[in-house]
């Protein structure tokens, strides 16, 4: 589809979203056109929201990109996520960001099942369980020696897994911080702690009483380590 066809199936797609029940009041649509417009993006669709931008899904030439905006109202942490996004992709962590300013954040569209979801499923193999969480600690390691913390790693909504490539992504950075970064031992409490997920994974790796004090014990020795 050429430029002037992107920008018509712009236009007919945003004037369908402005009565959108969820976000129609929700977007600077005028805006959003003008980016799509700027990086020759074919709109396909919403993705979801959250308390401080909307995310949409589109073409960018052949790759398929998520297209951030601010939420109208909300604290504008864009340029904020795409500066983070930026340096952690170059240590192969999150999706990769293609463009942004303080309007827009153009990255890879990561698709797959959130860590959450996929816990709740009735028949989980060990062997994938065991990368999922080998991969997850692997990321959130480089995260914590670059001093960059999520802050949301506990919840498990923003770790998705794509099975077809065998990739885990950790997304939303919007909330991040450079600090002293605690991921790790997020992550190891979201896995081995008090929560649901931990609950299932020790369940289905039938992880005794002095295993988990095990794992309690190198926690806290990382803390002092690593984390000092």
């Amino acid at each position: 589809m050429n430029r002037d066809e992107n920008n018509y199936n712009n236009l007919n797609i945003i004037e369908k979203f402005k009565n959108h029940p969820i976000i129609h009041d929700l977007v600077d649509w005028k805006m959003l056109n003008k980016i799509l417009k700027e990086n020759n993006i074919k709109l396909i669709d919403f993705v979801g929201k959250g308390h401080r931008g909307v995310v949409f899904k589109g073409f960018m030439d052949d790759k398929l990109v998520a297209v951030k905006v601010p939420r109208l109202g909300g604290k504008n942490t864009i340029y904020h996520e795409g500066k983070i996004l930026k340096e952690i992709n170059t240590f192969g962590v999150a999706p990769i960001v293609y463009n942004f300013s303080e309007d827009f954040l153009i990255m890879e569209f990561v698709e797959g099942i959130v860590l959450k979801d996929y816990m709740n499923q009735n028949d989980i193999d060990k062997e994938e369980l065991l990368w999922i969480i080998e991969e997850t600690l692997k990321q959130c390691l480089r995260l914590d020696l670059h001093k960059i913390d999520h802050t949301e790693i506990q919840g498990g909504k923003h770790i998705i897994i794509n099975k077809n490539i065998n990739k885990i992504y950790i997304i939303d950075f919007d909330k991040a911080k450079k600090r002293r970064a605690h991921n790790f031992t997020c992550a190891m409490a979201l896995f081995f702690g008090r929560c649901h997920i931990a609950n299932r994974v020790k369940g289905i790796f039938n992880i005794s009483e002095s295993e988990e004090r095990y794992i309690i014990k190198l926690v806290k020795n990382y803390k002092k380590i690593i984390l000092r």
